[in-house]
């Protein structure tokens, strides 16, 4: 900036700083705007601008006594207005101003951002209207636990588990002894070799057998869908991302939810409602840790 723009700024923010305020002042609110813009258009009757405006007739009158005495509109019949010049150039330029401003850019993306995720919300709730969703609470329990980490950890684990539980009787009743699983570890991109792990409810007296672990379960709710693992794994989906669809419908139900949020301080189950027929025939229930929005 220089000597003269310094010395031009001073004298609008100094000597003129108070006849600017009232013009600025004059269109600081925003039915006064609603009035320029509509003058903008055409001169406009007292009764028109009420109508407008929504405004009574004294508060229309207070508003239109601010644009006039900063002349930026004037009165040129009983009951009719039209804008000024310097009203024109004022709002033009205030208008070009503003819509070149980081603050509107600002603005605007905050607008994009949360119409885009409102787009994105009712996509999700488009995608998973089919999906029956209950909460249930698991009590507390004690379980038996096997695990197995190879290309078929789930085969292999249930192997290690049927061997141990079925002589027993445990799988003949999957309501009084029911049976949960989880992947332990995940899989990784590039790995064929992952984990699983078996667990089985037992009696709180449990204290674990050999290389049988005892483990204790805080239980919590759940929201809990069904789904059937083979029909999802041969589905489009399914191939391209090697897991179940159920399981990311689920999560996004829980998100959308206005009630739960996601607990991810317990663990994922998957319940087998039969592990021992054929993969084609097999059922599951997951179960999403949930928690109450507080």
């Amino acid at each position: 900036m220089n000597d003269t723009d310094t010395e031009t700024a001073w004298n609008v923010t100094g000597k003129l700083g108070k006849d600017l305020a009232v013009v600025l002042g004059a269109l600081a609110n925003q039915k006064r705007l609603q009035v320029l813009s509509a003058l903008l258009i055409r001169p406009r009757l007292f009764g028109d601008l009420r109508t407008l405006t929504g405004l009574g007739k004294t508060a229309l009158s207070h508003h239109l006594g601010l644009l006039v005495k900063a002349d930026v509109i004037k009165q040129t019949g009983r009951g009719q207005y039209e804008i000024t010049p310097d009203g024109q150039a004022f709002l033009t330029v205030i208008s070009s101003s503003y819509l070149e401003s980081s603050r509107y850019e600002q603005l605007q993306s905050t607008r994009t951002k949360r119409y885009i995720e409102k787009i994105y919300a009712l996509r999700k709730e488009k995608e998973i209207e089919d999906l029956f969703v209950q909460v249930v609470e698991l009590e507390p329990m004690r379980v038996a636990s096997f695990r197995a980490f190879s290309a078929s950890p789930e085969i292999d684990a249930w192997k290690k588990m049927r061997a141990w539980a079925q002589p027993q009787g445990l799988l003949d009743d999957y309501n009084k002894y029911p049976v949960f699983g989880f992947n332990n570890p995940n899989p990784s991109p590039g790995q064929k070799e992952y984990g699983y792990e078996f667990w089985i409810r037992m009696g709180s007296l449990f204290k674990g057998e050999g290389e049988i672990e005892a483990r204790d379960y805080e239980g919590g709710l759940f929201a809990v869908t069904t789904c059937k693992p083979w029909e999802e794994m041969q589905s489009d989906y399914g191939k391209k991302h090697g897991f179940l669809e159920s399981w990311k419908k689920l999560v996004d139900w829980v998100i959308l939810s206005e009630k739960y949020e996601m607990d991810t301080s317990r663990q994922e189950l998957e319940k087998p409602h039969d592990q021992d027929v054929p993969f084609e025939q097999l059922v599951l229930d997951l179960y999403q840790p949930i928690k109450e929005i507080q």
